[in-house]
């Protein structure tokens, strides 16, 4: 089974703050990450087919066959984390174009929000190494 990849903006501090937060929190090591700049970032979104701009102010998430956006994103991210987070999912009972019209409004924030923000969860020097191990590789698309 290919891994699930979250492909992200990595020029954006909201963005870098929302992996920042995934890397401590997925213990089991369940995504891998990839900006969407990169080789792989750019490999994964020609596999789902997606418009290159998408991931200026969306986050995907790719399992290998689809791709899943913005708020289905999110939602399927803390859904599989353990402990607290997976309750979250339980947003999935609000329509799509409501939590989407959510997403977008705190997608709106992030020109604002530059990558060195430390409000934004640049990674400590602690967490460097880890998200470094969690950066997908061409090989994870395979």
């Amino acid at each position: 089974m290919t891994s699930r990849i979250v492909v992200f903006d990595g020029e954006c501090g909201l963005c870098n703050g929302f992996v920042a937060w995934l890397i401590k929190r997925d213990r089991r090591g369940l995504f891998l990450v990839a900006g969407s700049a990169g080789e792989v970032g750019r490999a994964v979104i020609a596999a789902a087919g997606l418009p290159p701009r998408i991931t200026e102010s969306t986050i995907v998430l790719w399992d290998g066959d689809r791709a899943l956006l913005r708020s289905d994103a999110v939602l399927a991210i803390v859904a599989a984390l353990p402990g607290p987070w997976e309750m979250f999912a339980a947003g999935r009972v609000v329509p799509r174009p409501l939590r989407d019209r959510i997403y977008r409004a705190i997608a709106a924030r992030r020109p604002r929000v530059e990558a060195e923000d430390p409000a934004c969860g640049v990674p400590p020097p602690e967490l460097a190494s880890l998200w470094r191990s969690r950066l997908a590789t061409a090989r994870d698309l395979a």
